[in-house]
């Protein structure tokens, strides 16, 4: 039993030693002037955890706070976390605070203060300021400096002109920490289109960057340029165009070494040569062109509005003209194409083809060639003698050699197919199978004929008797 109650002993006085040694958690907090912070800490009993500041300040003991109005206490998941939140947290309220579980540090949070700086430019007596704008000068350096004052910890300063960084020398200078004071000062040469200088804090854990602008104002000599023109043919207009700031407040137009005038623009006779130039002045300084030559008539810049305008109409008057052809040339290729489909009805219905129709209706222009129509076998088109022009023949009765020629009357049947040949669309189609006979070489001419009536050859009118009898056939044939 002994052996048990110094083995009881032994770990006791172990766990002592281990809690005594045991090292706490820190962490470091940043808190703005003025601003609440809290800091939680993880414990096992409520009533015996104590908050101390600087290790000798005791500001808690469970939850009773001995200074209310400066710090606030509550507790967390279950009684496992216990936070202390430092009220309106100043300078006097930056130092280390430790959180102790039933005698034992378990937690240290080192407070750091930070404080914003007040920022402002200041500038040499040389360079003038109204208004918030800085005049400069272009070409020549400029000193500028900006100051942060008050600010903890000490900033840094950094330049910008126009959204970028500031091209140029830069001198920082910080003060001691107790003085809190940080001046940088910029020298640079302005560029004309330059409108806005910045500079702007950093270095902060908690405030934000700060930045104070100036607007710029580039001022610079005038740089000028005479313009000639001649809108009439008998005087010239001499104008003086100069960029400066500020605006020149002196003009001067010289002709032939005489000023002849102090207002930027002026008319002169243009009958007779002159050399011309022009001059202006401001507060920065002066500048004069180059002397021109002026002859009679002479043209200059810029280009009169007159001849704008007529290359304007040509230009219109050009366009017109090609729109013009090119409906010109669509409306005769239509004609062209109604022309060949015209001839082509003209030749199917002389030769007695039937027009394609469904299907066939591609192949019509082919007819327009002679060449591509299919020969029709005449001997196939010859009608049979029907009975009863057999029998008359038999009796005797039909032989035209004993009756006189005269013209037999179509029958009803023969007055439509008549009617029916004079009607293009209403021809039957004949079946092509049966067309397809070799032609003749004398069926060949007379297609040939039929196709192109100018180009066949001349007939012998006594060899056409000897083959088809006198002048009372020829009405027959």
């Amino acid at each position: 039993m002994w052996h048990h109650l110094i083995w009881i002993l032994v770990l006791w006085l172990l766990s002592g030693i281990t809690t005594a040694n045991q090292v706490p958690q820190r962490a470091s907090e940043v808190a703005l002037i003025g601003t609440n912070r809290t800091l939680v800490c993880n414990i096992t009993s409520v009533e015996l955890t104590v908050w101390m500041f600087n290790n000798k300040d005791q500001l808690s003991q469970g939850l009773t706070i001995f200074t209310p109005s400066q710090y606030a206490l509550d507790v967390r998941n279950d009684d496992t976390q216990m936070a202390l939140t430092v009220i309106t947290a100043d300078e006097d309220d930056e130092g280390l605070y430790s959180c102790q579980d039933q005698g034992n540090p378990v937690m240290e949070f080192i407070l750091t203060i930070e404080i914003p700086p007040t920022l402002k430019f200041e500038f040499s007596n040389s360079i003038h300021s109204t208004n918030g704008t800085v005049d400069v000068t272009f070409t020549e350096e400029t000193a500028v400096q900006c100051i942060a004052r008050g600010s903890k910890p000490l900033v840094s300063l950094r330049w910008e002109v126009d959204g970028r960084g500031a091209v140029g020398e830069v001198a920082t200078n910080n003060s001691r920490d107790d003085e809190r004071i940080t001046v940088s000062t910029l020298r640079y040469i302005p560029n004309v289109g330059d409108k806005t200088l910045a500079c702007i804090t950093g270095g902060q854990q908690v405030v934000l960057s700060k930045k104070v602008e100036a607007k710029i104002n580039v001022m610079y000599a005038p740089k000028c340029s005479l313009l000639i023109s001649n809108e009439t043919t008998n005087e010239f207009r001499l104008f003086c165009r100069c960029e400066a700031n500020p605006p020149p407040n002196n003009y001067g137009i010289y002709v032939n070494d005489s000023l002849q005038s102090t207002e930027k623009e002026v008319f002169i006779s243009s009958q007779s040569p002159a050399v011309v130039f022009c001059n202006a002045s401001n507060i920065i300084g002066a500048d004069t062109t180059d002397p021109v030559e002026l002859g009679e008539f002479h043209v200059g810049q810029p280009i009169s509005g007159g001849i704008i305008a007529l290359i304007v109409c040509v230009l219109i008057l050009l366009i017109l003209m090609i729109a013009l052809v090119i409906v010109f040339l669509q409306r005769r290729k239509v004609k062209k194409h109604q022309d060949s489909h015209g001839r082509t009805l003209a030749t199917c219905e002389a030769s007695k083809i039937p027009l394609p129709v469904g299907g066939e209706q591609g192949k019509i222009e082919d007819m327009s060639n002679p060449s591509s129509v299919p020969l029709i076998d005449q001997s196939s088109q010859k009608a049979e003698p029907s009975e009863q022009m057999n029998k008359e023949v038999t009796e005797g009765k039909g032989d035209p050699s004993k009756e006189s020629p005269q013209k037999a009357e179509p029958s009803e049947q023969n007055k439509e197919n008549t009617d029916d040949t004079s009607d293009p669309s209403k021809v039957p189609l004949m079946d092509p199978s049966s067309q397809r006979d070799v032609p003749s070489e004398q069926d060949k001419d007379i297609l040939q004929d039929m196709t192109n009536p100018g180009e066949g050859p001349e007939i012998d009118k006594e060899e056409w008797k000897a083959k088809h009898g006198d002048g009372d056939d020829d009405e027959d044939v």
